[in-house]
């Protein structure tokens, strides 16, 4: 069997059918063999960057692979900082480079796209990768690429893949059998923490479950949701974790984010004797920049095979190894549901009257977004990094992904490609000015793979959220765009809005387009939203104060 052959057939079989890609010569072989092969949809874009994102947004809306395919130095080092982003937001990527071919190697001859040596590329990837190999060697190789997959989906993060280019057709041995990958299960450790959980769960008098990312990769959200029913506790998300439990349920309330959070969220939060944190760790964007604010006495978190209670640590327990054991748990005793919502779970001002002519605002648009995800709840919503990110914690989608954590700049337009290509479903984007100004033109690419997303870009034009910061700065500004115009050019159909109103017709329209849609709202410089209004002020404060 050939390099290529096995490589593809293990990719399919683990239900893989994009790869997102961009040709260059060390490449070139792939992608012929790709091309051949015939069984995937390659989605191609301009820019190595965009390729990362929009894998990324496969493998986040499918909870399966997103496969990248570039060429080796100046494609695949392009490609560095999606792949970082996705091994900081435990996103399963499966980077294949094309790479200089053995015989070169061994000519010694340099060859163009190396940097400091042959392996510069490769040493580089095993900083963002959870396994890294150059397919070289026949004998190996197929043990390699099992590895390397079966790392990327229990490990839930990405994995490097370098093959020379005279290896892509050649001949390769049979897999070892030992090439999976166990990761050990300390049973005892299990039982003995869920018993310790559901003691605390049944002792606590106002208990509060906190939901992270790895609820989703791990596919645990149904179980979840029968847990939370049964313990009748109020819900809460982590910023990274935002959407993981549906925002419309009656027990969530909101997305915890520390002092930034609404005022009843945070008594909710605050004011628990016992937090059980499912899937995540704490850190300061996640769960605010005033995570402190939990206690540690009462906090329990259950992330990364980890499980802390207090000052015990419980190794090798898989995180859904502990949620099953609770949700069967028969001593967890059942609650009466008493959560009082009624808006709670929203910035005040997000709730107050306006003119639907008045100037738009940060406050109308996050009004009127929620108005349409609210008719339309099977919309999944991409956000960039932003004012838009925070922007959407008062965003009531029951499906949200954005790099809420690592905090990357244009991943939205690019992973929405990859979101509508992989699962089918239309997103929502939510995207500033100067994030599309990075990869937004992606979006011309939409109408060659059957893509109709609805953009709503926040238009102030300039890094709003940076200029948050120090609102005198003088070097956050962006080059203005005529952003619907170029939708309009590009095949898509744009809308240019100034009021509230404006707003919640272009919404509608762009509904009902068969293209792409890009509604540039245009906002007055310094209008942000609640969220990050706070979120500055309580991180000028933690910084004047340390």
């Amino acid at each position: 069997m050939t390099l290529q052959q096995f490589l593809f057939d293990t990719l399919w079989r683990h239900g893989v059918r994009q790869v997102y890609g961009l040709p260059g010569d060390f490449a070139l072989n792939l992608f012929e063999a790709l091309q051949r092969d015939a069984r995937f949809e390659l989605v191609r874009l301009g820019h190595e960057p965009a390729v990362g994102f929009a894998a990324d947004g496969c493998a986040r809306i499918t909870n399966g692979l997103g496969v990248c395919l570039v060429t080796y130095g100046a494609g695949g080092l392009n490609m560095i900082n999606p792949v970082a982003c996705a091994y900081a937001e435990e996103s399963p990527l499966v980077v294949i480079s094309g790479g200089p071919g053995r015989q070169e190697k061994r000519s010694g001859v340099h060859v163009h796209h190396e940097v400091k040596s042959y392996e510069s590329q490769y040493n580089a990837y095993r900083e963002v990768t959870a396994f890294a190999a150059i397919l070289d060697d026949p004998a190996t190789a197929a043990s390699q690429i099992l590895r390397a997959v079966d790392v990327a989906l229990k490990r839930h993060r990405p994995v490097y893949l370098e093959v020379p280019r005279d290896m892509v057709f050649a001949e390769i041995g049979p897999p070892a059998a030992a090439a999976e990958l166990t990761l050990k299960v300390d049973e005892a450790a299990l039982v003995e923490a869920a018993r310790e959980i559901v003691e605390r769960l049944n002792t606590a008098t106002n208990p509060v479950l906190i939901v992270g990312v790895e609820v989703h990769r791990l596919r645990l959200r149904d179980i979840v949701i029968r847990l939370a029913e049964h313990l009748g506790v109020p819900v809460t998300s982590s910023f990274l974790g935002r959407g993981v439990f549906p925002t419309r349920h009656p027990q969530f309330i909101g997305t915890y984010l520390g002092v930034v959070s609404p005022e009843p969220i945070r008594r909710v939060v605050e004011g628990a004797d016992y937090l059980l944190l499912l899937g995540e760790l704490v850190s300061d964007t996640t769960l605010g920049v005033s995570a402190d604010c939990l206690r540690e006495a009462n906090l329990t978190i259950a992330a990364g095979r980890d499980v802390f209670i207090g000052h015990h640590r419980y190794q090798d327990v898989p995180l859904d190894g502990l949620v099953a054991a609770l949700a069967g748990a028969g001593a967890l005793e059942r609650r009466t549901v008493s959560v009082a919502r009624s808006g709670a779970d929203l910035s005040p001002e997000i709730l107050e009257p306006f003119d639907v002519d008045e100037p738009v605002r940060m406050r109308h648009v996050i009004h009127v977004v929620n108005e349409f995800v609210e008719r339309h709840p099977e919309m999944p919503v991409v956000t960039d990094t932003g004012d838009c990110l925070f922007a959407a914690v008062d965003i009531r989608a029951n499906e949200c992904v954005a790099p809420a954590y690592y905090a990357t700049m244009g991943f939205a337009v690019p992973a929405a490609l990859g979101v509508q290509t992989a699962s089918g479903r239309r997103p929502l984007v939510l995207v500033g000015d100067g994030a599309f100004q990075m990869t937004g033109p992606e979006i011309s690419r939409a109408g060659l793979y059957r893509c109709n997303p609805i953009l709503v870009l926040l238009d102030n034009s300039r890094w709003e959220m940076l200029q948050a910061f120090f609102p005198d700065a003088t070097y956050n500004d962006v080059v203005a765009w005529p952003f619907a115009k170029l939708a309009d050019l590009w095949g898509g159909r744009g809308f240019d809005v100034r009021t509230p109103g404006e707003l919640r017709a272009a919404l509608d329209a762009a509904f009902d387009e068969p293209r792409f849609t890009l509604i540039d709202v245009v906002l007055e410089p310094g209008d942000i939203s609640p969220i990050l209004r706070g979120f500055v002020r309580a991180f000028k404060q933690r910084v004047d104060a340390s």
